[in-house]
């Protein structure tokens, strides 16, 4: 079974590497939807808590990225490198990640799985 949150957070940054306007300090409203996936634990009833899922993404994501530049934290921050961040700082948190989904707009998103 499949269990899924969805996060936001507002964040700037410009892409060093980037050709084009994107190069120029810009900023976005972020999406991340945390999918993790196990068997129903038969005592709880769930495969994992939704409050967990909100406390690990709360500390280890939103706590360092909400509202601040993204190349403070990393050199090119991209979709793909910022969810890729992202994945990194969960997977110390016990939960059971399938994948992550980074929306940068409504229709551009990555999609990671470690």
């Amino acid at each position: 079974m499949i269990v899924a949150r969805e996060f936001s957070f507002d964040a700037a940054h410009s892409l060093p590497r980037h050709p084009g306007r994107c190069r120029n300090l810009h900023g976005h409203t972020y999406r991340l939807q945390v999918w993790c996936e196990g068997t129903v634990d038969p005592e709880s009833g769930m495969v994992v808590d939704f409050a967990d899922i909100k406390t690990a993404v709360q500390e280890r994501v939103l706590d360092v990225l909400d509202h601040t530049n993204l190349n403070d934290t990393m050199e090119n921050p991209t979709a793909e490198e910022i969810v890729r961040w992202c994945w990194d700082r969960l997977q110390g948190a016990g939960l059971p990640i399938k994948e992550l989904r980074l929306f940068e707009t409504p229709t551009c998103f990555v999609v990671y799985a470690g």
